[in-house]
């Protein structure tokens, strides 16, 4: 008699369980699984090609001769530097805003993340004031 009661009770929890997630849910407009299809603002094509130009003026290489001035360089082109990537070239440019010019390369080295070593691997392409 109790394994009829139990199962009875599991049905009607299982049946309660349907009506109130019937009630409950709004009746959709369209059958669940449809899709819409939306046209962007922007070609999918045209970000993509934004992307690629940004990433190429990263990883474009120094040309021979071809000197950074870190008191007026932007982000793309500190990044341009050896061993040097965005979010250090981020760092150099916030500290530049914030305590000026650095006036020679030994002030760099007041960048947090800056040592002898990556002044010497970056001596070459920096101007000298």
């Amino acid at each position: 008699m109790d394994e009829k009661r139990a199962a009875l009770l599991l049905a009607s929890l299982a049946l309660a369980g349907a009506a109130v997630r019937f009630v409950l849910s709004p009746s959709p407009s369209s059958p669940p699984g449809d899709v819409q299809l939306q046209s962007p603002s922007r070609s999918p094509g045209s970000e993509l090609r934004e992307t690629a130009r940004r990433a190429a003026s990263l990883t474009r290489p120094l040309a021979p001769g071809e000197r950074i001035d870190l008191d007026n360089a932007d982000v793309t082109e500190i990044t341009r530097l050896p061993r040097i990537g965005p979010a250090l070239a981020q760092r150099i440019v916030a500290w530049r805003a914030e305590h000026g010019l650095f006036g020679s390369l030994e002030r760099l080295d007041s960048v947090p993340g800056i040592g002898p070593k990556l002044l010497d691997a970056i001596r070459p392409f920096v101007t000298q004031p």
